[in-house]
């Protein structure tokens, strides 16, 4: 073989051989399995998630172990306010920390392992998720639906969701106390707790045995514009029986969602009483067999650890 021509085989075989090796690492780079972080730092849909990560510092909390993270796309952060990757940054982190947690699970959970109705679920935060495998096959996580499951990564599973979730808020009478329009509700509450103790055991258990229950809770205003209770005198003086069945009239058994309401009537945990629903569009209203017209759910679907809560603004009477 001549010197020169020689010389130029080696030098491409060599030139050969260093692109093989590069083509092949690289394969294998591409290969290797995506964490839950990877797969949203990739997807476009995923950039103000990413911002958010990034910003509350969650990033290595979404690579180890088995998860499920139930991940809102740019669409379910606009319309939570959320406009673009900055407006994350306005949050506190310590809060855009626990929001970012609540959406995730401590287990791979695959959309086929999910079972038909509602179940309650903890999640990384020591929060609760109300998860409902409808009739029709379509997965909501408290309110919001599951628009594509199963994104399988290499430490779990993302299901995209269209809405921004809020943490769930300690126990219903948790929610209830801390509200500065339901002061009234609260001396309700506390003043018939020594004759129906019940009550504020059934809006304060977090028992895996206890059921989660849907309060109907009427504002400040709703009692001031009551013939009854309309003062916070009154509500001291009242008859504690009495009191306690108009409040027992307001529990519905069972966590409820407002996209979960029909029409129709429905049992509350007064004995053989019920309250009649009626759904149109996204209004919601309740009537009592006293009122003369329905109530109207003003602000829907606050979670707890145990139960939804559901401002209106009258008080229902049996």
């Amino acid at each position: 073989m001549h010197k020169a021509f020689s010389h130029f085989f080696c030098r491409i075989s060599a030139l050969f051989f260093v692109l093989v090796t590069a083509v092949s690492c690289q394969t294998d780079e591409d290969a290797s399995p995506k964490t839950i972080p990877d797969v949203v730092q990739e997807d476009p849909q995923f950039s103000i998630l990413r911002a958010a990560i990034t910003y509350a510092g969650v990033s290595d909390n979404l690579k180890g172990g088995n998860l499920t993270l139930f991940a809102p796309d740019n669409t379910a952060f606009q319309a939570s306010g959320f406009l673009d990757e900055a407006a994350v940054t306005s949050v506190p982190k310590e809060q855009l920390r626990s929001i970012l947690l609540y959406h995730v699970l401590s287990a791979g959970v695959n959309s086929t392992e999910i079972p038909a109705g509602q179940s309650q679920v903890e999640t990384a935060s020591r929060g609760v998720l109300y998860v409902n495998n409808s009739s029709n096959g379509t997965i909501f996580v408290n309110g919001a639906r599951v628009t594509r499951a199963d994104v399988q990564t290499a430490n779990g599973i993302i299901h995209v969701i269209d809405k921004v979730l809020t943490p769930s808020a300690g126990t219903t009478l948790q929610a209830i106390e801390t509200n500065p329009n339901l002061t009234f509700l609260t001396a309700a509450i506390r003043r018939i707790e020594s004759v129906n103790p019940t009550i504020t055991a059934t809006l304060s258990s977090t028992s895996a045995s206890s059921q989660p229950v849907t309060v109907l809770a009427p504002d400040d205003n709703a009692f001031r514009a009551s013939r009854t209770y309309n003062t916070l005198a009154s509500i001291q003086a009242a008859n504690p029986q009495a009191l306690a069945s108009v409040l027992l009239y307001h529990v519905l058994p069972g966590a409820t969602m407002s996209y979960q309401f029909q029409p129709g009537s429905v049992n509350t945990l007064l004995t053989n009483s019920r309250v009649v629903v009626n759904v149109s569009g996204s209004l919601i209203t309740v009537k009592g067999n006293g009122n003369t017209i329905p109530a109207t759910i003003r602000r829907a679907d606050q979670v707890t650890n145990n139960g939804i809560l559901h401002v209106i603004d009258q008080v229902l009477i049996p």
